[in-house]
């Protein structure tokens, strides 16, 4: 027959050993960090359509951002590393489009986006 304080043991180790292995499944199955980026539009027109796209081996992602008003500033999410870049591709009222690979020397978590009427830069 256990003791109370038997008892006591086998269920606190029972809820330690329950808790280390909800956090290692979690951990296992959580995906990885995002890296945030900051798209500003800065130039004098509304921009219809952004895609924004990278990939590497196992997957491959399309953002579209619709409708960036000029003078706006959205933050996204991609699933990807900083420094292994993305590309960036506006298409303008008027038809044309412009595009840049930005985010290759990045080593930040959080990167800047910024759409002029020059082009596409990147503040990392």
């Amino acid at each position: 027959m256990l003791t109370f304080k038997s008892r006591w043991i086998v269920g606190a180790l029972g809820v330690v050993m329950g808790a280390t292995g909800a956090k290692l499944w979690c951990g296992h199955q959580y995906p990885g960090r995002p890296l945030f980026v900051t798209v500003a539009n800065l130039r004098e027109e509304t921009i219809p359509l952004l895609k924004i796209e990278h990939g590497n081996d196992l997957s491959q992602e399309k953002i579209l951002l619709t409708q960036l008003r000029a003078g706006e500033t959205r933050i996204i999410t991609l699933n990807h590393e900083p420094g292994k870049g993305y590309s960036v591709e506006a298409q303008l009222a008027d038809g044309k489009k412009v595009e840049a690979c930005v985010g290759k020397l990045s080593e930040r978590w959080v990167n800047r986006v910024i759409i002029t009427g020059n082009g596409i830069f990147s503040k990392d």
